[in-house]
């Protein structure tokens, strides 16, 4: 199996409007869509958030005689403290191939929103990752934590400020994922467009001091033209701290396969 791409927007997101089709047309093994679900998201007046289920199924039937992709179906779950009952409650009745867990928001406002701009950097960040160790203390789904930097890409960080405010924190995090075997994403996004590749190489090595070893490359994309994104600069980044092999889930099995080349 090759290595597919693993963070993917469509129509059913909120802030996409990528058809399936266009995606397919890149001809990849396998197709995962992991659209947004974020209760009273901000980003959306507070709205819930919730991709149509039935619509994803009878996607995935109208396509499945068109294609020889096998198609997956996934989820990029926003977690705000409080809402986890009716998160699960939710993907009780609506099985998921590939969780993706992500801290968007705070039930106040997402941490790309402009309002962050006019609060301090590092009591924003002190939230954020505040927020991200309580979710993974008590929302037991998922197979991915995404873009651990979300909550910085409004402002400027450098790695010393990371090492130096965040360290403790940012090692803790890392050691709950690790405890819970899931994924550390390499997200495309933060990478290339939002100029966070810095964080990343000092993010790696901390995850791997704590035994990390689950890696996924992710591109974020919300249009087709974004397949893959970033995916050759982000495995030589892994390649530099001597990662070989990337993670696949797919339901309660999970694969490694080679990174993509570079």
């Amino acid at each position: 199996m090759n290595y597919y791409d693993q963070h993917l927007h469509t129509f059913l997101s909120f802030d996409s409007n990528e058809q399936f089709e266009h995606y397919l047309a890149y001809q990849p093994e396998f197709f995962v869509a992991t659209d947004h679900f974020d209760l009273k998201n901000p980003y959306s007046n507070f709205h819930d958030d919730i991709p149509d289920y039935p619509r994803l199924v009878e996607k995935h039937q109208q396509l499945q005689d068109t294609t020889s992709t096998h198609l997956l179906k996934g989820i990029e779950i926003g977690v705000v403290p409080g809402q986890e009952q009716q998160i699960l409650d939710y993907l009780h009745d609506h099985p998921y191939d590939l969780k993706l867990i992500s801290i968007h928001q705070n039930g106040t406002f997402d941490y790309m929103d402009d309002a962050v701009l006019k609060k301090d950097k590092f009591d924003v960040a002190k939230i954020y990752f505040e927020q991200m160790s309580t979710v993974l203390d008590s929302f037991p789904e998922g197979h991915i934590m995404t873009h651990f930097d979300y909550g910085l890409r409004r402002f400027d960080f450098s790695q010393e400020e990371l090492a130096q405010h965040f360290e403790t924190e940012l090692t803790t995090i890392f050691k709950k994922i690790v405890a819970r075997e899931l994924a550390m994403e390499i997200n495309a996004k933060s990478f290339g467009p939002y100029k966070n590749a810095h964080l990343y190489e000092y993010a790696i090595p901390l995850y791997q001091s704590v035994g990390g070893k689950l890696f996924t490359l992710g591109s974020d994309a919300h249009v087709a033209s974004d397949y893959r994104l970033d995916f050759a600069a982000m495995s030589k980044l892994l390649r530099s701290f001597d990662v070989t092999e990337l993670a696949v889930f797919q339901g309660t099995e999970r694969m490694m396969t080679d990174l993509p080349e570079a």
